[in-house]
């Protein structure tokens, strides 16, 4: 199994009906292609974990790239791992009621600047977004 985490320019608004549109079908496509992730998406950023089986997941991230709904994809890291870390999320989804990115990034890199954010640095944001939805500190909406 492998994974991908990406950040890219999001240009549909976080909680808008074209990003409810992203998680609503990702979750029903990934469910049957067998993939797992998790999405976060403030004001012009996404930040996408994936993973799942290389045959579909790589075919995936090629199709994110003629996506409309964002631009400016740049890969964070890539490679295999032994079990899922969003084995419950068929596609979990944060927003900036859950946890923000550059505030995450100010508390844990020194002000890091998002752009500058590494492949590390992103997964363990996704993954405290995550844990706070699933201990039902943050309400996903």
């Amino acid at each position: 199994m492998e994974y991908l985490i990406y950040r890219s320019r999001a240009l549909v608004a976080p909680r808008s009906a074209a990003c409810d549109s992203i998680v609503v079908v990702s979750q029903r496509n990934n469910t049957l292609l067998g993939l797992t992730g998790f999405l976060h998406a403030e004001e012009g950023l996404f930040i996408q974990y994936l993973e799942g089986s290389p045959d579909v997941l790589w075919p995936l991230y090629e199709r994110l790239h003629s996506d409309l709904r964002h631009t400016d994809l740049v890969m964070l890291g890539h490679g295999t791992v032994g079990r899922r870390r969003f084995s419950d999320w068929s596609m979990g989804y944060s927003s900036t009621n859950v946890l923000v990115f550059e505030d995450f990034l100010g508390e844990v890199s020194f002000k890091k600047q998002t752009e500058q954010a590494s492949c590390s640095e992103a997964l363990t944001f996704l993954a405290v977004a995550a844990a706070r939805l699933d201990l039902g500190i943050s309400d996903p909406l």
